[in-house]
């Protein structure tokens, strides 16, 4: 990770703890005329923020709460996080092994708890 994104990281997160950080295979247009940045998914503990920066900075977050599935695409290649609000790049190209490991990140999250009533 350069310098740009680990400020507008650090910027976005505040104090969560990082557990993973993958650059992936996708990359976007952030304002460089002659080719693409990479994007990075960074999962933390309760957030999923996807980033890029040059000239123009992209950054997704989405609580892991909201993730509702994420499964990995054999035949793309992909890491696919269908979520809500739904992400802008839901498919994001990474080797099978990495994408594993972060499908189980995203999984061991502890899940939202219920409102309490009184009955």
């Amino acid at each position: 990770m350069n310098t740009k994104e680990q400020i507008l990281l650090e910027e976005t997160i505040g104090s969560e703890t990082v557990r993973r950080k993958v650059r992936t295979r996708t990359c976007i247009d952030v304002g460089l005329w002659w080719r693409k940045k990479p994007l990075w998914l960074i999962v933390t503990d309760h957030m999923v923020v996807l980033l890029a920066v040059s000239r123009r900075k992209h950054i997704e977050q989405v609580p892991l709460a909201c993730c509702r599935e994420v499964h990995y695409s054999p035949a793309g290649g992909e890491l696919v996080i269908t979520s809500d609000p739904a992400l802008r790049f839901p498919r994001l190209e990474m080797p099978t092994s990495t994408a594993l490991e972060v499908i189980d990140l995203i999984k061991q999250s502890p899940s939202p708890t219920p409102p309490q009533t009184n009955a």
